[in-house]
């Protein structure tokens, strides 16, 4: 059998190829799961928890981020602008999961904080870009 008898295979594949199928996927999760950090804080609906309580906030870059799961902090320290350090613990989630509070502290991007004092301790109830 030589190359003309061979059989002419067209480009693009006829019929989708699964990678076509994963693609599309891909971008609807993408589309779905939105990015906290460029567009502002969710519209709340139905079922939302209510607003964070209103508290003090500082603004800083994060020294170190401890995980209760992968979607809560357990605790947050940030060092302020004058150098001071802020050691906060939380109560569930706080808008940033540990993982993209950690990409904040590996590109070096500062994070805005709201806390309230809770028995002597700083509660974070809130965290944003």
């Amino acid at each position: 059998m030589g190359f003309a008898a061979a059989k002419r295979r067209t480009f693009p594949p006829a019929g989708p190829p699964r990678f076509y199928a994963i693609g599309a996927l891909a971008v609807v999760l993408v589309l779905l799961s939105g990015c906290e950090g460029a567009g502002g804080a969710p519209t709340p609906g139905p079922g939302s928890p209510e607003p964070a309580p209103a508290g003090a906030t500082v603004r800083g870059h994060v020294v170190e981020v401890v995980g209760r799961s992968i979607v809560e902090v357990e605790t947050l320290r940030l060092r302020d602008t004058g150098g001071k350090t802020w050691t906060f613990t939380t109560e569930g989630f706080i808008g940033f999961s540990p993982a993209h509070l950690r990409e904040h502290q590996l590109f070096g991007q500062t994070v805005l904080v709201t806390y309230v004092e809770k028995q002597g301790r700083l509660v974070a109830v809130n965290a944003v870009d």
